[in-house]
């Protein structure tokens, strides 16, 4: 029996559209983003508003394509396989293969290595690294595996960071299999993830003057500041420094970034290039550099570890870090983990930056860490930051942050040559974020540690928390104890051993545990008798407060001496709840405070779930892929995955509350391929008891998918989504063709929020048949294709022959016949079909004898090659059928897409395609590339689910193929794609999502000649120029390179060799350029012209066969505005009836009908003067003669007959409005000439 409690350890769900609102807040470095500058002093990097594809190949070798969609909608698929999980909670998607779900359920696999929002944010994705940097953890540094590299071994972490090779991830990820991962001594594998970077009067604020005047500034204090290095010859710094080392690949200590140098000096500067006015907290501290944040302003987590071992081993008595992750932890993780371990044995005191996502319960790593002094920001009245992230700490509530400090405009030292922050001199710049708050505390420690040379970083710790002064109005939950005074923590007349109070875990199973105890010890530093009285102020937000008492309410302690005072809580009588405050220790007029925070979770509540199949047994967890379960937290948004044990079973520990539980159940059919799916399960469960639960698959009812037309399963998703309030999840299986069935039991709607049955349907008409003939024959369910496989066309008889497994001698009179070969295994597909095209066969069948999942790969061999079920094999070899009649088609000629999202079932769900009258679309494939296989997609969004299941299909050359698309809500978008190659992104086109209505017909053709730069009509681009647009003083512009004719499809340069050029001009004077087609540009107040011209030119020896190149002038009026206004940038539209070759005919006639408008979202006068050019050489120019089209202002013309021998024609048009706006416009190749 499985078990599992609490349901922590993952990320907690929040409100979706807050954390993608942070996310977009929060900056490479830790320092918190200032308001943008006025105007804008850099462009922004290669963003491509609209739709944004990633390639990300994970752990286990398999390559995943992200995709993120304007309006925040993101999807992913798996290239490399046909089944996947995926679930999206806390605005992040997470895509799970079949083999990992198992040891991400169990907590023994990192959920961040599945991440792809994560993965890609950090720069993991393939176009960026060709690694994947990890660490494995265990008791102490455990083994490499195989196919991985050793960088570093991290003793007081218990890890060894290593590297993976992406393209010897599939063996590193077969070494781990079986038993080989605790061979190795690594109990878990994590990311090895990337941190980020997170002084006049703040240091007044915090009472440094004060101690100065008393002769404390941290002389013969080191304090080791881990960053993005110093600048050397920094006046304020060059004397400070006595150690420095690079741990990032980069061995130059000198900051490039300029985050290092801030932080650095605001800890100990000397203030020299300012006459002393911006000098450091405590300037007579030693430092000592730690470059463990490269000069991006990021690391990765073995980096920072190896900089915290490196810096106790120099003796550092605190060691500041201005960094972190983006992801709340529990400090399981492992930089926490070395907090722990090295505060510990050596003293020391580590300061971490809380982090500026500005949310409650997200302290990530290594703040989380108990021993670590965690801060976070407030201003210079006090006021907390609304960038600083709040507390408590994940899973156990304690607090987090202990206290704040000055982060909001912070000056301090400027790296030479560094623009990071508000520029003040050359050698000082402002910036913010929780980055500049701890070293404020840093530095305060330093001052505290020359003071108490003997005292630990405990009690340093201690005392800074003690004597913090909170600020009025402010949970504790958000600044801990509050801002740090170190005037008042050297005046302090007692410390405590302890910051806080600490009570771990508040929670029970069966009888109601004993009350909870801790000890407090008090100490008195000084030369007189000390009389303490104590009181405890704990309580909710809400102001319920816990039962809890501190044991004696006085104490008097001796001169130097101590004593203790017990703190207990009675959790039993304690309701559920996160409390937060403070034990006050008073004497004589002055206070000393220890921080109290803690979660009760009261009772926990055993949910047994049990599963079975839809063969009566329990649900199989030993599969592919394994049946499970997933318990959502309705009110705290906390989730669990999990699998069943060998009995189907699992049983969840949880507190009271209210649940959504999802179960899968997956049945396997007779040859171990996944049959059916089922799901099931209460989206609204309240658990105040124990409680058992069954599901059974049986009693779910069969989705009855009807299709006028024979229609074969090429994939399926199923998925569940639940809402409550702001909070969201979704997640669900998408499986391939083996799948037979798809089951759904009955469900109502939930008392609160809302539930939906998420389904994506892809049936295709079958690319090949195999009928047996003669005396018993019959057919063959649809064989899958292999894996990079040459499909078989045509129709006829084939001879039949067994071959083995094509082994010599097996395949001896294969010639002309159908090859039947026994798998041997994923990476011997290739050498049999290989071996079967060497003997002449002209088709091969391959099946498994063994029930499991399995997969064919015939990579480049250039023979047709299918997988047939193993009862199918079986047959044919009973048989030994002379003939078989064999039917292949190059391209499906019709497909079905659907999508659903019910939130009721009642007995079942039926869909009649003949009946539901789908919107009917003619899909044009145009051949615009030298590749014969690419690849398209259609994904579903409904309103309100940032989440898609898609549907990925490969296809042959030209083609017209018709695509009945369904939706049963009008509020379904459909967003589709298209690439020229079924390898990377060359050629990827994308169209502006839309809804299609039922029984509409609509006309789709992908890479069509005539493509240019222009705006289309897509939400979510506006804050990066999309519509291209003005704000105060500056213009953002961002234009898709290559639009169709009605800008119903675009892409962006997916080639690093493609060129694109952004100028701006006004009155002949350029004012900016850009290489890519997106730019921010500062620009003069006044009213003035203003010039932009793009140039882009694909690639040499590129996919494309037209349009290769173009050059694109807009002319626009433009002055400052109050509010954002569009630009009124003119474009035109084009429309040209071309064969699928994108060719007209030589001899003349087709018909170029140009419509000038506007970008989406501008206006003019309008009452365009029109013209087009043609040139058959380049660079003589034909004037066409336009005739008005329609009452839009559309002009055309037919054709001219082309000089003998001409391939390409180019094109040269102008559109100018009343106003003087104009666009000029000239495509090379911008359709070709038949060739007769």
């Amino acid at each position: 029996m499985r078990t599992s409690r609490r349901v922590a350890g993952l990320v907690p769900v929040v409100a979706v559209g807050a954390l993608l609102a942070s996310l977009a807040a929060v900056p490479v470095t830790a320092a918190a983003p200032p308001p943008p500058p006025n105007p804008p002093t850099a462009n922004p990097a290669h963003r491509t508003p609209g739709a944004e594809t990633h390639r990300v190949t994970l752990i286990t070798g398999d390559v995943a394509e992200y995709t993120s969609e304007p309006g925040g909608q993101h999807s992913a698929r798996l290239l490399t396989g046909e089944n996947w999980f995926l679930s999206r909670t806390d605005g992040k998607l997470t895509i799970v293969p079949p083999a990992a779900y198992g040891l991400v359920a169990s907590g023994r696999l990192d959920q961040r290595l599945f991440n792809l929002t994560d993965l890609v944010a950090q720069g993991y994705d393939d176009a960026r690294t060709a690694t994947l940097p990890l660490l494995l953890t265990g008791d102490t540094a455990p083994r490499a595996p195989q196919a991985a590299t050793t960088r570093r071994t991290l003793a007081a972490a218990g890890a060894t960071a290593v590297s993976v090779q992406k393209s010897e991830a599939t063996r590193f990820w077969q070494g781990l299999q079986g038993g080989n991962l605790r061979s190795t001594g690594t109990e878990k594998v994590w990311l090895d993830g990337r941190t980020h970077a997170t002084l006049d009067r703040s240091t007044q604020q915090i009472g440094a003057p004060t101690a100065w005047r008393s002769g404390y500034d941290g002389r013969g204090v080191k304090v080791a500041v881990l960053d993005t290095g110093y600048d050397r010859n920094h006046p304020d710094l060059k004397d400070q420094v006595i150690a420095a080392k690079s741990f990032v690949p980069d061995p130059d200590v000198q900051d490039k970034h300029g985050h290092g140098t801030h932080t650095a000096s605001t800890v100990a500067g000397l203030g020299a290039a300012s006459q002393g006015k911006r000098k450091g907290v405590a300037p007579g501290a030693d430092l000592l550099i730690g470059k463990v944040l490269n000069d991006n302003g990021a690391g990765l987590d073995s980096e920072a570890i190896a900089g915290m071992e490196w810096a106790v081993e120099q003796g550092a008595k605190v060691v500041s870090m201005s960094l972190g992750t983006d992801l709340p932890s529990d400090a399981s993780d492992p930089m926490s983990q070395t907090v722990e371990r090295l505060s510990e044995r050596t003293g020391a005191l580590f300061v971490v930056a809380a982090g500026n996502t500005g949310l409650e319960e997200f302290i990530g790593s290594p703040a989380a860490a108990s021993h670590a002094l965690t801060v976070g920001a407030v201003d210079r009245n006090d006021k907390l930051a609304a960038f600083s992230s709040r507390g408590p700490r994940y899973g156990d509530g304690a607090m987090k942050p202990e206290v704040t400090a000055p982060g909001v405009d912070i000056a301090a030292a400027r790296a030479a040559g560094t623009n990071t922050g508000r520029n003040l001199s050359e050698y000082y710049t402002t910036m913010s974020g929780t980055s500049m708050a701890a070293p404020h505390v840093s530095g305060a420690a330093a001052i505290l540690a020359q003071r108490h040379p003997d005292w630990t970083g405990r009690q340093l710790k201690a005392a800074l928390v003690g004597s913090a002064l909170s600020t009025p109005g402010t949970s504790p939950l958000a600044q801990g104890l509050g801002r740090v005074d170190v005037a008042k923590a050297l005046a302090a007349k007692v410390v405590a051993d302890d910051a806080t109070v600490l009570f771990g875990d508040l929670s029970w199973t069966g009888t109601a545990p004993p009350p909870v105890t801790r000890t407090l010890t008090y100490r008195n530093p000084g030369t007189k008798p000390l009389t303490l009285d104590l009181t405890a102020d704990v309580r909710t937000p809400a102001g319920v407060r816990p039962k809890l008492k501190v044991t004696p309410a006085g104490l008097r302690i001796a001169p130097g001496g101590s004593a203790t005072a017990t703190v207990t809580l009675d959790q039993a009588a304690t309701p559920p709840g996160k409390y937060s405050g403070a034990i006050t220790a008073r004497s004589a007029g002055s206070t000393y405070r220890t921080g109290v925070g803690f979660t009760a979770g009261g009772k926990l509540h055993r949910i047994t779930v049990d599963a079975v199949g839809r063969d009566g047994r329990p649900a199989p967890s030993t599969t592919g892929i394994p049946s499970g379960a997933h318990l959502w937290n309705l009110d705290t948004g906390r989730a669990e995955l999990t699998t069943f044990d060998r009995d189907g079973r699992h049983v969840f520990e949880v507190p009271t509350g209210r649940y959504s539980l999802m179960v899968f159940v997956i049945g396997l059919g007779p040859d171990g391929t996944i049959a059916t799916e089922t799901l099931l399960g209460q989206p609204e469960l309240t658990v105040n008891s124990d409680r058992a639960l069954s599901f059974d698959a049986r009693q779910a009812h069969r989705i009855d998918i009807r299709t006028p037309r024979r229609a074969d399963l090429a994939t399926v998703g199923l998925a569940w989504s639940r809402h409550n309030g702001d909070r969201f999840a979704t997640a669900g299986w998408r499986l391939g063709t083996s799948v037979t069935d798809v089951y759904v039991q009955n469900f109502g709607k939930p008392r609160t929020g809302k539930f939906q049955i998420l389904q994506r349907w892809d049936l295709v008409e079958p690319m090949v048949t195999v009928d047996v003939n003669g005396s018993g024959g019959f057919r063959l369910r649809t064989p899958e294709p292999a894996a990079y496989h040459l499909p078989y066309v045509g129709s006829g008889a084939l001879g039949f022959h067994d071959g083995g497994t094509g082994e010599p001698g097996e395949l001896d009179g294969a010639d002309g016949k159908v090859a039947l070969l026994r798998w041997k295994g994923i990476f011997e597909t290739v050498n049999q079909v290989r071996a079967a095209r060497d003997a002449g066969a002209r088709l091969v069948l391959l099946y498994n004898e063994t029930p499991e999942l399995w997969s064919a790969d015939a990579t480049e061999v250039g023979l047709p090659a299918y997988m047939i079920s193993r009862q199918d094999a079986h047959r044919l070899l009973g048989l030994k059928p002379a003939t078989l009649q064999v039917t292949g088609l190059r391209n499906s000629t019709y497909r079905y897409d659907l999508a659903m999202a019910p939130e009721v079932v009642r007995n079942g769900l039926t869909y009649d395609l003949a009946k539901l009258r789908p919107a009917e679309l003619t899909t044009t494939f145009h051949r615009n590339a030298s590749w014969p296989t690419h690849v398209e997609s259609r994904k579903a969004y409904l309103d309100g689910i940032p989440f898609s299941l898609e549907s990925i299909r490969t296809v042959n050359e030209d083609h017209v193929r018709t695509d009945y698309v369904y939706a049963d809500s009008a509020g379904i978008q459909w967003s589709e794609e298209a690439m020229g190659g079924a390898e990377g992104l060359s050629g990827r086109e994308l169209t502006v999502p839309r809804a299609y209505r039922a029984g509409e017909r609509v006309g789709k053709d992908w890479w069509v000649a005539i493509t240019r730069p222009a705006v289309p009509a897509i939400a979510g681009g506006e804050a990066d120029g999309l519509p291209a647009a003005r704000f105060e003083d500056a213009l953002r512009v961002a234009v898709p390179q290559h639009v169709n004719g009605n800008r119903s499809v675009y892409g962006w340069s997916d080639n690093k060799l493609d060129r694109s050029t952004l100028v701006l001009r006004s009155n002949g004077r350029e004012l900016g350029r850009r290489d890519w087609s997106t730019a921010a540009f500062p620009v003069p107040k006044q009213t003035a012209w203003y010039d932009l011209s793009l140039d882009v030119r694909r690639a040499p020896n590129t996919w494309a066969t037209t349009s290769i190149a173009t050059h694109t002038e807009w002319r626009f009026r433009s002055g400052t505005t109050k509010t954002r206004a569009v630009l009124p940038l003119v474009q035109v539209d084009y429309s040209l009836e071309t064969g699928r070759d994108n060719a007209v005919p030589a001899k003349g006639g087709s018909r170029l009908v140009l419509t000038p408008g506007y970008q989406p979202g501008a206006s003019g006068p309008g009452f365009f003067r029109t013209t087009a050019e043609i040139s058959y050489d380049g660079s003589s120019w034909h004037r066409l003669f336009l005739l008005p089209v329609d009452l839009r202002g559309s002009v055309g013309a037919r054709l001219p007959a082309v000089p003998a021998g001409t391939g390409a024609v180019h094109l040269r048009v102008t559109a100018t409005d009343l106003a003087g706006n104009r666009v000029g416009q000239q495509i090379e190749k911008a359709w070709l000439v038949e060739q007769n």
